[in-house]
């Protein structure tokens, strides 16, 4: 377990979300530079890596755009065709071509909402490359920053394809439930016409015309790197390289990542350097409706809360809407979008049948600034109660529904849950792989089992001799698993007993709050889902004391991982959210012919 105790201090200390802003039919961020910060005609524009890399460096990417805010350069962000948010679907299979095209677009519309005049591309993986190959056709770009970039693209995708492999492995995906298409990674699919233009990707054969200047960040002890550093320096770039510090933190789980504080530094001082004006063209004023339709979805990128801190996706279907919103919850660890997009999808497939979503970033998740005193791993954290009465509050000002569903997954699960207790608002919810209905571990705990196979990993005495698990925390949640394990036969008066019974009763009170307030509650396990050990021992193994709520529905999902990373879970998930929906449509429909 790692150390997950810091709180946060300075890292979007009191800052609204970005801007959402839309470039013909492809929405984007926009973070304008400080008010009270020098006024500079450079502005950077972000181009996203693919499919984990980019849930990796979400967060990372808001991070890099409210510093360099601070010191006056405005940037704007955006999802490529076919990826993420993007409503764009069927022109990502024109392939790479279609990436460069919206780069492009995007370059065009930073210059306009900025009033600046020069750019800087920065990019991480196969935004890295994109960036490079962009800015022969940019005469406006000053500079280019390249983070770890993808130099060939037949490698990349053959690195794609074991660490997609691993990634399978570990979440214990059956082989027949693999998606093994070029450039697929953890339920995400690139364009299949992007990953065959990859192929012909290769920056060592790229003529480089212009000198800007460049920033590089190697890999460490990757040769590759080095080799193409040294290329760029003959050509005579006005280059500055440095080592990637904390790659493989950033990118490799995103559970556990952290950010690379070193580099951020390093890049402002980089940009800081760079030669600049302080002249600037007008400026154009970001649109109030950040809208992008595709046939019968209406998709709003939107901010609430106090001071707008709250960012997220209004899903609307265009035509006959049955009067129920959906609000679904990010986890802590990937953004709105969810795990393989499952959000976004969720999301669309919900309109197409007249249920309206929105799907949001906590403080401190993905694109919404955290806030200060509340702790940086915000797992298992029932400050985000109050962001979902936010989001609530949101959808009940537009005046689109009558009914409300809330949605999460792992800790967006057990947010849920308690956000439907606290507030009554919320007529329905549906929580898929909740680890615990009332949290008493210290940060996010394993299952015996699971701590039994790690104790004998190499790896594990490595991270416990560099001070990178937090024993104590183990050491607590180890014994509370093991109090769990036994509390069943043991006598109530036993005293190590008492606190999981006393638990257990809290549960149970909870389950009869909602089922006297008569709120549907729909549980989903994946089949060995370590979540079920403490629903096991609230319930029964076979779940059986769920009787006493006839409220609530459990179901059992077989071969899928927690995350539901395998499609055929996710297709079922959703059918059973768009039945869940449309029973409450049904009920609004029923109290409106009740009352004339």
């Amino acid at each position: 377990m790692v150390n997950q105790t810091g709180m946060n201090s300075g890292e979007g200390k009191g800052r609204s979300a970005s801007q959402p802003t839309v470039f013909g039919s492809h929405p984007g961020l926009f973070t304008p530079a400080d008010d009270d910060a020098p006024k500079s005609d450079l502005a950077v524009l972000l181009l996203n890596p693919w499919g984990i890399e980019e849930m990796c460096t979400r967060r990372f990417y808001r991070i890099l755009a409210e510093r360099f805010a601070e010191v006056g350069v405005a940037s704007l962000r955006f999802d490529y065709p076919g990826t993420v948010n993007s409503l764009d679907e069927t022109s990502a299979e024109r392939g790479l071509s279609v990436w460069s095209e919206v780069t492009g677009k995007a370059a065009e519309e930073l210059k306009m909402l900025s009033g600046a005049r020069n750019l800087v591309f920065i990019g991480q993986g196969i935004g890295a490359s994109l960036a490079l190959m962009q800015a022969h056709f940019e005469p406006s770009v000053a500079a280019i920053a390249l983070l770890a970039p993808v130099l060939k693209g037949r490698a990349y995708l053959r690195e794609l394809s074991l660490f997609s492999r691993l990634i399978d492995d570990g979440l214990g995906i059956k082989q027949e439930l693999r998606d093994s298409a070029p450039g697929s990674i953890a339920g995400l699919r690139m364009p299949r016409a992007v990953a065959e233009d990859l192929k012909a990707v290769d920056l060592n054969g790229l003529e480089i015309a212009i000198k800007p200047h460049i920033f590089m960040a190697e890999r460490p002890g990757l040769e590759a790197d080095t080799t193409f550093r040294d290329r760029l320096q003959a050509a005579g770039c006005h280059l500055r390289a440095t080592p990637f510090a904390g790659y493989d933190a950033l990118v490799s789980n995103p559970l556990n990542q952290e950010i690379p504080e070193a580099l951020i530094d390093e890049l402002i001082e980089w940009l800081q350097s760079l030669p600049r004006g302080q002249s600037t063209l007008p400026a154009k004023t970001p649109s109030p409706i950040a809208s992008v339709r595709a046939g019968a979805i209406r998709e709003t990128g939107v901010r609430f809360g106090p001071n707008d801190r709250l960012y997220g996706v209004l899903c609307e279907p265009t035509g006959h809407s049955i009067g129920v919103t959906a609000v679904i919850l990010t986890t802590a660890y990937d953004h709105a979008a969810g795990w393989a997009c499952s959000s976004v999808a969720l999301a669309r497939e919900l309109a197409s049948v007249g249920v309206s979503s929105l799907r949001f970033d906590s403080a401190g998740v993905g694109d919404s600034p955290p806030v200060a005193a509340r702790r940086k791993q915000v797992l298992y954290d029932e400050t985000q109660i109050a962001d979902v009465g936010m989001a609530r509050d949101y959808v009940d000002s537009l005046g689109i529904s009558e009914r409300a569903l809330l949605i999460g997954r792992c800790s967006g699960a057990y947010v849920a849950f308690r956000s439907v207790l606290a507030d009554p608002r919320w007529d329905a919810c549906m929580i898929v792989n909740p680890v615990a209905f009332r949290w008493r571990f210290k940060g996010l705990p394993k299952t015996l089992k699971a701590y039994m196979r790690n104790a004998l990993d190499m790896e594990t005495v490595r991270r416990l001799w560099a001070g990178d698990v937090d024993l104590t925390a183990v050491t607590k949640n180890i014994s509370i698993r093991l109090v769990d394990r036994m509390a069943g036969g043991l006598s109530p008066v036993f005293a190590p007993a008492k606190p999981i019974t006393q638990l257990t009763g809290h549960v149970h009170r909870d389950f009869q709050a909602l089922a006297n307030r008569g709120t549907p509650l729909s549980i989903i396990y994946t089949e060995g889902d370590e979540g079920q050990e403490m629903f096991r021992v609230n319930f029964g193994d076979a779940g059986e004391k769920l009787s006493a709520y006839p409220n609530v529905q459990l179901h059992l999902f077989p071969d899928a991982d927690h995350n539901l990373t395998p499609l055929p879970a996710r297709e079922r998930m959703i059918e059973l959210t768009k039945l869940q929906a449309l029973a409450l449509g049904n009920r609004c429909h029923e109290q409106r012919a009740a009352h004339g």
